[in-house]
């Protein structure tokens, strides 16, 4: 019995196997007949090319702005009070310097009446000094031609003396040799060479005493008077010498000596007082220069005057009080319409508070800031578009970036029935068109980097090839080529993963 049992089960474990050797087979065969019936299929990797022109042409740059008026004024207090007057309505039109509204300023207004007061009592005092100045300047005046007079007489006493009185001891006094006819006493030599001397001498003095005016240089000219008044003093007392030591028998006689000496000591007392006039004259000329001096200084007129000073202080006390009083007046700087008016009739206000808003609504611009990436992009004159349907041209872009924001301010003109002063718009910024490409730029991911520049992919007969350019500055997602590929020089937008030499298919 158990011997039938055993059999029976190895009977079952050979079946088995049996069936799961054949199944093996039938797979094996299944296998091998599938390899040689389906055909092998290789798959290309698939490219898009594109070109720095159309990757320009992608890019527009969405922006956030807030219009605004070109010109808008905010009205400010300056100092606190209670409104007395508004003379403007919301939405009205002002001018600019009309009058917004008035603060209480009644002792303001009492303080200009007495700074005017103080101003005009200046300028009256100021009139009142100037009569002496010119009372001075007139006896400046007197003393002048009193100077003058006395050159012009010192110069005709000298040349009567020398003409009517010295020329009778001369036989040809206006010649080369005048001829000296009494005895010289060893001197004949000087007196002829002084009397030659004397003949250009007296034409130069002449011309100066005649010609001499109140611009000339008195001082001056009165020196060389008095210096030619010298002279003819030692020549005259030269004669007056020779008389008295005239020999007994020569031409003269003693009586007629004895009379030349008194005519020649005449003569010297003569010309002696026309020096000592011209003196005088100096010294009271000198004193009424000095007086004219003394009371320009303190009166009106001088550089360094008193009572000008005064009418200043005076002036300046009228401004500041005109100014206190103009900061309870509050004007429009600017013309245009009333955007915002905050007070009331009776309200009171403190300082530096805002009350009225105005801005010339026909001439609007947006203003928005951009990060380093976008300023690149922009520049004055390219035109945007402003919540899809406006058009609005870039008039500026900051030079630097704004300190508190870190970012670079760009204001735009735009004209347009739809915006509104004080609107929040989008503002996207049109395709770059190809004639005003400035830059090549390609996404980061067209380009292999090396370790300096490095290269882009191109399709050649269906094979990648690569193409060495020069790279710049990278702006956000794109790079600058600088060098080795033109704006319309296809290359593989993105070649991470490809390898050089290897077949593609170019997408569509």
């Amino acid at each position: 019995m158990e011997t039938i049992r055993t059999l029976w089960k190895k009977s079952i474990v050979k079946g088995a196997l049996l069936v799961i050797i054949v199944f093996i087979f039938a797979l094996i065969i299944r296998t091998n007949n599938g390899a040689v019936n389906e055909p092998e299929v290789t798959s290309l990797k698939s490219v898009e090319l594109t070109t720095a022109a159309e990757v320009a042409g992608e890019q527009k740059i969405t922006l956030i702005g807030t219009v605004r008026a070109f010109t808008e004024a905010d009205i400010t207090t300056e100092r606190a009070g209670r409104i007395t007057s508004v003379r403007a309505t919301l939405g009205g039109t002002v001018g600019a310097g009309q009058i917004i509204a008035t603060i209480e300023n009644a002792s303001e207004q009492a303080a200009v009446l007495q700074a005017q007061g103080a101003y005009e009592a200046a300028q009256a005092a100021a009139a009142q000094t100037s009569i002496s100045v010119d009372e001075t300047a007139v006896q400046v005046s007197v003393a002048k031609d009193s100077l003058k007079n006395a050159i012009r007489s010192s110069y005709n006493i000298a040349n009567s003396a020398v003409r009517t009185n010295i020329d009778t001891f001369f036989s040809n006094p206006d010649s080369n040799i005048p001829g000296l006819r009494i005895d010289g006493r060893g001197q004949t030599g000087f007196f002829n060479d002084e009397r030659v001397a004397y003949q250009g001498l007296l034409q130069e003095w002449q011309s100066r005493a005649n010609n001499i005016s109140n611009n000339s240089d008195l001082t001056s000219e009165a020196d060389y008077s008095q210096a030619q008044l010298n002279r003819t003093i030692s020549y005259v007392d030269a004669f007056i010498t020779i008389f008295a030591n005239q020999p007994g028998n020569g031409r003269y006689t003693e009586a007629e000596l004895d009379g030349f000496i008194t005519t020649f000591t005449g003569l010297r007392s003569s010309l002696i007082s026309a020096d000592s006039a011209i003196d005088n004259a100096e010294a009271q000329l000198r004193s009424t220069l000095e007086a004219e001096r003394r009371a320009t200084v303190s009166a009106s007129g001088g550089s360094a005057s008193a009572t000008d000073a005064q009418v200043k202080q005076a002036l300046g006390s009228l401004r500041a009080a005109q100014a206190n009083l103009e900061k309870t007046i509050l004007r429009s700087p600017i013309s245009g319409t009333v955007n915002s008016l905050s007070i009331s009739l009776g309200d009171f206000v403190g300082s530096f508070e805002q009350v009225a808003v105005v801005a010339n609504n026909n001439a609007l611009e947006i203003v928005t800031y951009v990060g380093d990436a976008e300023r690149d992009q922009l520049a004055v004159g390219d035109e945007v578009l402003i919540d899809g349907t406006a058009s609005g041209i870039i008039t500026t872009v900051a030079p630097s970036i704004d300190e508190v924001t870190r970012k670079t301010e760009v204001r735009i003109a735009a004209e347009d029935e739809s915006i509104s002063n004080g609107d929040t718009v989008r503002i996207i910024k049109n395709a770059e068109t190809e004639a005003r490409l400035e830059s090549i730029r390609v996404p980061l991911s067209a380009v292999k980097f090396e370790a300096t520049d490095g290269f882009v992919l191109q399709v050649t007969d269906g094979l990648i090839t690569q193409k060495p350019v020069v790279l710049g500055a990278v702006r956000g997602n794109q790079v600058i080529v600088t060098d080795g590929l033109t704006a319309n020089e296809p290359f593989i937008r993105d070649v991470r993963g490809l390898t050089i030499g290897s077949a593609v298919n170019v997408q569509e």
